[in-house]
């Protein structure tokens, strides 16, 4: 995973010369989001193969009950009122019929990967593995969804 090596090192040190504060924090925020956006390479997700579909939606479950509930909520609806820096978070339903994401499992990789400045973590410099991101990415459209 070479690919996430020099970005992660920079986003430690913009964490560790972070000092605290709010402003500051949301720059590092702004920040480390610009560089999961610029360290993305959508072809790590082309060598991931899945026994079956099975597995994958699976593996999807467990990693959207870590890593996505909390925020999304237990549908997907965006509801489930987390709390960040005093603000509740409103993420978007991906049961919505104008989710901008319904059609684009790439460009959900890369919203996963990147994260963005609203709240959204950067899962792929955590490092939440790209079969993880494929999983829970596949869960999302297939079970939640149900495409």
């Amino acid at each position: 995973m070479r690919w996430i090596g020099l970005p992660l090192a920079t986003l430690v040190g913009l964490v560790a010369c972070g000092g605290g504060t709010s402003s500051r924090e949301a720059a590092v925020k702004v920040d480390s989001t610009g560089i999961a956006a610029a360290a993305y390479d959508s072809t790590a997700f082309d060598t991931i193969h899945w026994k079956d579909q099975k597995e994958a939606l699976d593996r999807g479950a467990v990693v959207w009950a870590y890593s996505c509930q909390k925020c999304h909520g237990d549908q997907g609806r965006g509801d489930a009122g987390f709390v960040l820096h005093g603000d509740t978070l409103r993420p978007p339903s991906f049961l919505a019929m104008d989710w901008k994401y319904a059609n684009d499992p790439e460009g959900i990789h890369k919203a996963i990967f990147a994260g963005n400045k609203e709240g959204m973590p950067h899962w792929g410099l955590v490092p939440l593995p790209a079969k993880d991101i494929d999983a829970v990415t596949q869960y999302i459209l297939k079970k939640l969804r149900g495409e």
